[in-house]
Formats: structure tokens, C-alpha cells, sequence
């Protein structure tokens, strides 16, 4: 199976600007240009220096290049990463500053070939090593001039290559609810995924992919950070990842509500989230489990039923009643249909035939 399925893990490391320039720098310096004693210093002095400002000129220009090619093309994203994009860096942002790292190159090529006419005509050793520098520092005000731009792409990496691996259209559970109802110790409890579980708020800060084996097909399931009840406009950038994974991601929803409101919030708010997705997303199935009755008052859990009748009931650091909750949720997806759309996004990661599965 290929397990980077996230595009932005693929981007190689990205150096800062003042790195950039000492690599170059440092490389290019190195470089020893042998050349028969029979040469005269002037044309021995000149092959050295035009070499010198070449190579550390391509140096640059690659590093620069590699930023660029590096980051995949923003509008060909799945709409899942697309969206993250947006909530985590700003597509917009990312767009103008991977921009403003390319126009760099057109000027530093400019710069070395004028650079490289002067050395060609140049008699004079000294005159030469004094052009060499003059380009190289020219070309380094490029580079710290698009600083900030680099410092951008580089947490922008690390922002988004944490985000997890996904197979679009592969069969997706997505477990959604107010914080701390117990979505983390479900997914933990089926999957492979491991989410970090404790007892306040908002422990999930980021959307958890986990895969769990149903007969012969892995099922992706998704974790997501806790959603309050509130406007859309007011939910924070954690929220955000949790609404994206339901809009692009489920093809069913488990939505957890706790009857025992140890979570912190009332089972009328809970149940005044749960109208909002199912008005958000009316065509996805959702199934409604009442999570900790095994903490849960008697009246409370009763208060719940009559909001919500004929939810399952599970308590999930116990594993009761998730089996059953499991293959419902499971039994709601159409795998076999989504099987061939599967293999094919797989193989063109891999270059595989579409069969290719393992």
C-alpha cells in the first residue's frame, strides 16, 4: 500500500534564504579548476572565475527550482487538501509566495550573464575576482529579498505535510461530535490510527486517518477535531478541518453525542449540532451513538432518548456495542462500487496497473 498518499510530504527541504547563499557560496568556492601550466595566469585566472560564478549561479537557481517544482500544483489538489490549504495557509498566499520565488530566477540569470561578458573581456586578475563577487553579491540581494517568501513556504510545508495520507473515494467512516464525546477512543479502539486520547477539550487538534479491515476491503476512519455549536464564521481553524473531512471525505458519518454531558456541554447543544450536520450534509448517512453510558444518569440517558430515539448505544473504552455500530456504518458504503476508482488513484502514485493493490 503507499503510505505517502499526502502531496505535501513529497516536498523536499527547503532552505532559507541565507542558507541558500552559503551553500551556493560555500560549494562554489570549493570548485578547483585544473588547467595546464602551459595556460598564462590571466586566461587560467579567467576560466577559474567564470566557473566559479557559473556554478554557484546554478547552485541558486536550483534551490530556488526546487521550491517551486517541489510544492504540487495548487489547483490540482483533491478538494480535501485544497480546502486545508485555504484553512491553514491561504491558497492565495501560497500561490504569490511560491510566484515571487520564480521571478527570482529570470534576474539572477540576467545578472550572470553580464557578469560572464565582463569577465570574458576583462586583463586583469584582480578585476576579475571583483566582478565575480559583485554578481554573487547582486544575486545574494535576490535571494534575501524573497525572504519572507521562503520563510512562508517553509512553514506552509510543515503545516501542511502534517496533514494525513488519503485515498480519495476510499470507502470513509468520519466520526464527528462536540469535544471530547469520545470520537479519538472510538477510532483508537477499531483502527490503526492513534490518536491521542485525554480528558479536556479539543485533544484532537488535527484531522487522524486510521484503516480498518472489513472482509477483504480497508475502510478509511477519520477522527476530526470537536465542532461547537456555533456560526460557521466563528469556528476556528481546528473546526474547519473537521467540516472539510465531512464535505469531502464521508460517505458516512458517525456522530457521537454523550448523554452524561462529562463532556462539557449539554445534550441539547450536542443535539443542536447533530440538526446542523444533518442539514449541512443531507444526503450523507448518519448514524447517532450515545458514547459513556456507562457514566451516564439514568434520567439523563433517558433525556437523550427522547431527543434522539433509536441512537446506539456504545461505550467505547469498553468496545460495547461498537461492533454492531461498525458494521452498520459499513454496511452504508457502497465499497464495491468504489473499488476501481480506488486502484486507480493508487496506481498513479505508483505507476502500477490499477489491480495492483497489495
Amino acid at each position: 500500500m503507499v503510505t505517502d498518499l499526502n502531496p505535501f510530504r513529497r516536498i523536499p527541504t527547503i532552505m532559507t534564504a541565507d542558507e541558500i547563499i552559503e551553500y551556493a557560496h560555500t560549494k562554489s568556492k570549493k570548485l578547483s579548476m585544473k588547467s595546464s601550466k602551459e595556460i598564462k595566469k590571466i586566461p587560467r585566472v579567467k576560466i577559474r572565475e567564470v566557473a566559479r560564478l557559473q556554478e554557484y549561479v546554478k547552485l541558486v537557481k536550483s534551490k530556488l527550482l526546487e521550491v517551486v517544482e517541489g510544492f504540487p500544483t495548487i489547483d490540482r489538489l483533491h478538494p480535501f487538501y485544497l480546502e486545508l490549504t485555504e484553512i491553514l495557509v491561504g491558497t492565495d498566499k501560497l500561490k504569490l509566495s511560491l510566484g515571487a520565488v520564480h521571478k527570482c530566477i529570470p534576474p539572477i540569470s540576467q545578472i550572470m550573464s553580464d557578469h560572464l561578458e565582463a569577465l570574458k573581456l576583462s586583463q586583469d586578475h584582480k578585476q576579475m575576482k571583483k566582478t565575480r563577487s559583485a554578481a554573487k553579491g547582486r544575486i545574494a540581494s535576490i535571494v534575501r529579498a524573497t525572504k519572507k517568501n521562503l520563510d512562508f513556504l517553509i512553514e506552509a510545508k510543515k503545516k501542511l505535510s502534517r496533514l494525513p495520507g488519503i485515498i480519495p473515494d476510499s470507502p470513509t467512516i468520519v466520526c464527528a461530535g462536540f469535544p471530547n464525546v469520545g470520537k479519538s477512543t472510538l477510532v483508537r479502539e477499531v483502527s490503526t490510527a492513534e490518536p491521542e486520547i485525554a480528558y479536556y477539550p479539543f485533544t484532537t487538534k488535527k484531522v487522524i486517518i486510521g484503516h480498518l479491515q472489513v472482509r477483504e476491503h480497508r475502510v478509511q476512519i477519520v477522527d476530526t477535531p470537536g465542532i461547537l455549536d456555533r456560526p460557521m464564521s466563528k469556528r476556528n481553524e481546528i473546526e474547519k478541518q473537521a467540516i472539510t473531512a465531512l464535505k469531502y471525505l464521508a460517505h458516512v458519518i458517525i456522530f457521537i453525542l454523550d448523554p452524561s454531558e462529562a463532556c462539557g456541554w449539554s445534550i441539547n447543544d450536542q443535539t443542536n449540532l447533530l440538526h446542523e450536520v444533518q442539514r449541512m450534509f443531507p444526503i450523507i448517512p448518519i448514524l447517532i451513538a450515545f458514547n459513556k453510558l456507562d457514566i451516564a444518569p439514568p434520567e439523563k440517558i433517558e433525556e437523550a432518548k427522547k431527543l434522539v430515539p433509536d441512537a446506539y448505544e456504545i461505550v467505547a473504552t469498553e468496545g460495547t456495542g461498537v461492533s454492531e455500530l461498525l458494521q452498520d456504518a459499513v454496511d452504508e458504503v457502497d465499497i464495491e462500487s468504489l473499488q476501481e476508482s480506488i486502484e486507480s488513484h493508487v496506481a498513479s502514485l505508483t505507476g502500477r496497473k490499477p489491480n495492483s493493490i497489495d
